[in-house]
């Protein structure tokens, strides 16, 4: 079975890379609205506005703030030397379904895809499946991403297939347990590998297929790098749609952006216009990258119509740092490299 592979080498792989993961997903759920949103979306970020007129047409949504594992590099694992900055809300506990809808009804109209993940395990939440079901009825494109490490019935395997979900990454870092171990602290390379065996067979064998497309990701160490040939060989075994391999990744968490202030403001920021992420009690942050690093969350996204949150204050002031120059960067936007 063809199995597709890419990395994040270059410019060119990283861009037709997306387009490639993307589309796929995005195509199924096009509507004019949603065309011209994104459009617009895009015309604001290339022109750096600051006040925009369109809405994120891309979520993160963090389904759960705990994991079963303990990576070094995550802020879960206790790896960062931020960790202080480790928001209280993570102690709190999973999102309830209910404050999931209420969170992202308004986004709905405009949105292609939602991730159901951040650091935390997003299938220690029951309620996940209920929450794709949802997504998938209003025509809105998912994707969760997983150790995998977990212990499956056959039952929830089905719910998995038949909630339409679209988008499962499987994270995979070696093609030993030692290899894979040595960053997936606590993880069980032949539990996932049974556990994707069972799923792709299940999913084989219905009548009506599920749109589910498996991913595995193997992060790129430097010293895990001999096993990219085996990682190829078992995503082929597995018979999965694709393997992402990203390289130069650091096994101390989040790699930071360490050119000057001009050339970080050149580059621009992306996530302030595309997208936005929701905590797992309704937050809404600035980005991603911020919300770890210690940037204040700016409301509840069941406001975000009512109290005009795509345009807060903040959010505001750190689109117009990047177009005029009279204006500093937040510490937190001069060392984030997701732009």
């Amino acid at each position: 079975m063809h199995v597709m592979i890419s990395d994040n080498r270059n410019k060119f792989t990283t861009m037709m890379g997306r387009i490639e993961r993307h589309f796929v997903f995005i195509f199924r759920h096009i509507t004019l609205k949603k065309i011209f949103n994104a459009l617009l979306c895009l015309f604001e970020r290339k022109t750096r506005r600051s006040f925009l007129h369109s809405h994120p047409f891309y979520l993160r949504i963090e389904t759960c703030p705990y994991c079963n594992l303990h990576c070094p590099g995550c802020l879960l694992g206790g790896g960062w030397k931020e960790a202080e900055t480790n928001p209280e809300h993570r102690k709190q506990g999973i999102m309830k379904y209910d404050l999931f809808e209420e969170s992202v009804r308004h986004f709905l109209p405009t949105l292609f895809k939602v991730n159901l993940y951040d650091e935390g395990e997003p299938l220690l939440n029951k309620g996940i499946y209920q929450m794709i079901n949802f997504l998938s009825r209003n025509n809105v494109s998912t994707c969760v991403s997983s150790n995998f490490s977990l212990t499956f019935s056959d039952e929830t395997l089905e719910k998995m297939l038949d909630c339409g979900l679209e988008h499962l990454v499987v994270a995979i870092d070696g093609a030993t347990q030692e290899t894979y171990s040595r960053y997936r602290k606590g993880g069980d390379l032949n539990l996932i590998v049974s556990n994707l065996q069972r799923l792709l067979s299940i999913q084989n064998s219905k009548k009506k297929r599920s749109p589910l497309k498996v991913e595995i990701q193997f992060l790129d160490f430097d010293d895990n790098e001999e096993e990219r040939e085996k990682m190829y060989q078992l995503a082929k075994q597995l018979g999965v749609w694709r393997l992402f391999i990203k390289r130069g990744c650091i096994r101390e968490g989040w790699k930071k952006f360490t050119g000057t202030e001009e050339e970080r403001r050149k580059r621009g920021c992306y996530e302030t216009y595309v997208s936005t992420t929701i905590n797992s009690i309704g937050e809404m942050g600035t980005c991603d990258y911020g919300e770890d690093h210690g940037t204040p969350n700016i409301g509840f996204a069941k406001h975000y119509l009512s109290k005009e949150l795509r345009n807060h204050p903040s959010l505001v002031h750190k689109r117009e740092s990047f177009r005029d120059k009279s204006i500093p960067l937040d510490e937190v936007c001069k060392s984030c490299c997701q732009c």
